[in-house]
């Protein structure tokens, strides 16, 4: 049994890829949503924490993922 090697084959791998690329960037984005509604408590009386601190922390490891999952992307 071969598997194909021609243009077709690199395309759909591209577009697995992208696939998997949007899939982890959308888990990325509602994990930063709930964990800044954990961390901050929003609906409490007192917000303990600046939501612009956790947002600044949590923006800061989202752009770390995007660019290694952007580089693991190229590398292939």
């Amino acid at each position: 049994m071969s598997h194909p090697t021609g243009p077709e084959s690199r395309g759909q791998n591209l577009d697995a890829a992208f696939k998997a690329f949007g899939a982890v960037g959308i888990l990325i984005s509602v994990a930063l949503i709930v964990g800044v509604l954990v961390l901050t408590d929003p609906f409490g009386e007192l917000v303990r924490t600046s939501p612009a601190v956790f947002g600044s922390l949590l923006s800061a490891g989202l752009l770390v993922a995007v660019g290694y999952a952007t580089y693991a992307l190229r590398r292939r």
